[in-house]
């Protein structure tokens, strides 16, 4: 229970940090979105005579930042998910990184120590989820277990570790296909209000219909910069998790076959 409440506010830390990164960069954008069109004014002052007079449907590009205020509710949502895709990622990402070992160097210091407690001894301080397993088999059989014990033991701390492994990993696939259909409904609700102004106002400002849609799709944009990089964090920790499932299971044959000759010396 102590492992388990340590991983959660480890978890919160790190989705606190997120936050206030973001809402920092919010900031810091709309600082720089307001003081840009603080020049207009003072340009717009001196007269130009000589310049000829703008069409009247001639609009200046919406910057980046509008689009995303009127992004609708959608976007909030989209936001948050991002940064809860960002905080699974980190996480994910800190523990491959310290779940990983070197199993084959682990099988050598076994076979080269003289007893099963020397041999408990050498790889007592060894990292990752094979260090872990493999000292479950060792302490089992220096404990006078027999090999089928020793092998339903191992199978329970296997199973342990492989639900450590696939922790967070069905959220991350999940935001992998929510993503982008939350972007495309709030894409489609903000077609649906472009397509109602048109009914009300009809055709003759087509600039209105433009923008609308121009900032509907802000959602399905922000959909898929949410979905992609999470699509890739999903694949690599799965790779990461079969890559190292594999390589415990290779040294865990041969811990198991070297105990199994130690049973039954010849």
């Amino acid at each position: 229970m102590q492992v388990t409440a340590t991983k959660k506010s480890h978890l919160f830390r790190i989705l606190g940090a997120l936050l206030l990164t973001v809402t920092l960069l919010g900031i810091t954008a709309a600082w720089a979105q307001e003081a840009a069109p603080a020049a207009a004014p003072a340009a717009a002052a001196a007269p130009a005579p000589a310049a000829p007079a703008a069409p009247a449907a001639q609009q200046t590009e919406a910057s980046y930042w509008e689009m995303i205020k009127h992004g609708g509710p959608t976007l909030v949502v989209l936001f948050l998910c991002s940064v809860f895709t960002m905080t699974l990622i980190i996480e994910r990402f800190m523990y491959y990184r310290k779940a990983s070992a070197n199993t084959a160097a682990m099988i050598e210091k076994v076979k080269q120590a003289g007893t099963l407690s020397e041999a408990l001894t050498a790889i007592e301080s060894e990292p990752g989820v094979s260090g872990r397993v493999l000292r479950t088999a060792l302490t089992a059989a220096r404990d006078g277990y027999p090999s089928e014990q020793v092998e339903q033991l191992v199978q329970g701390e296997v199973t342990k570790e492989l639900i450590g492994m696939e922790r967070w990993l069905p959220q991350i696939d999940s935001m992998v296909t929510m993503c982008p259909l939350i972007g495309l409904l709030g894409t489609t609700l903000g077609m649906i209000r472009s397509f109602s102004i048109v009914a009300r106002i009809g055709m003759s400002d087509p600039t209105k219909l433009a923008g609308g849609i121009s900032e509907a799709l802000v959602n399905t944009a922000a959909g898929l910069a949410v979905a992609i990089p999470a699509l890739f964090a999903f694949n690599y920790f799965t790779g990461r998790k079969e890559a190292i499932l594999m390589d415990m299971e290779k040294g865990l044959s041969e811990l198991m076959v070297i105990l199994k000759s130690s049973e039954n010396p010849e």
